[in-house]
């Protein structure tokens, strides 16, 4: 991602509904997880800190990214704790964390594997990896493409991913529900029809009201996923999986 995007995530990441939404479904899917005393977090591809600062609230949280860029924005954010690393050599000791973030961060990777595959030692006994990518390879687009995306994923692929880099998968499930039908149309249909879409990502600025309806979308599907084991078909898949034994 270059730095304009990183700049304009930034700006966008403490209102925006996309970003609002994505921490309101990351407490839903960790569920009681938050809950276990001296909890250690590790957030791969902190991005510009928004979960962070988050989840920093309920734990200790570590970030890292390789983006220098979107480090500076998150220590502006008052979240110090953040380091520059590769995925594939991430600076930790085995063992250390309960829990290990990665949210829309392996589809930015040729090799995806790899990168589930060496965040596994890091944790500790009954720590968890949560994922969350980006869902359906015909919505590929130019948003994808400016974000520097590999692919998209089915629930299916997301799982044997998991599975291939050692890791139990105990939840799985589609989120980011109410925004499939309209990025069907804008990315999917519309294409089609010869209809050209403006470069760069989706992310707009919308009016207030609009916003509101939005997060209030994200609320409704949050509630959802604390009392259903998965959702339908959405823009996003997310897992919650364990290192096997």
């Amino acid at each position: 991602m270059d730095d304009a995007a990183i700049d304009e995530m930034s700006a966008f990441e403490d209102h925006h509904w996309w970003f609002v939404g994505k921490r309101l479904l990351v407490s839903a899917l960790l569920g009681n997880r938050l809950d276990k005393p001296g909890l250690r977090i590790l957030d791969v591809g902190c991005g510009t800190g928004g979960v962070l600062a988050h989840l920093g609230a309920r734990a200790a949280t570590v970030g890292v990214d390789r983006s220098v860029q979107a480090l500076r924005h998150s220590r502006g954010r008052g979240v110090d704790a953040v380091a520059a690393a590769d995925m594939d050599r991430l600076p930790f000791a085995p063992g250390t964390f309960d829990l290990i973030t990665m949210l829309d961060v392996i589809e930015h990777f040729a090799d995806d594997l790899a990168v589930v595959s060496n965040a596994r030692p890091l944790l500790r006994p009954g720590g968890a990896l949560l994922v969350s990518v980006p869902a359906f390879q015909s919505l590929f687009s130019e948003h994808d493409t400016a974000l520097q995306h590999f692919r998209r994923y089915r629930a299916s692929q997301l799982r044997r991913v998991l599975e291939a880099g050692g890791y139990v998968v105990r939840r799985l499930t589609y989120t980011n529900v109410a925004a499939l039908p309209p990025a069907a149309l804008i990315r999917g249909l519309l294409p089609r029809l010869g209809v050209r879409r403006p470069a760069g990502t989706d992310i707009r600025e919308h009016a207030p009201w609009v916003n509101r309806l939005l997060v209030g979308t994200y609320q409704l599907e949050a509630a959802a996923l604390r009392v259903l084991p998965k959702l339908p078909p959405g823009l996003s898949v997310a897992a919650v999986a364990e290192p096997r034994a």
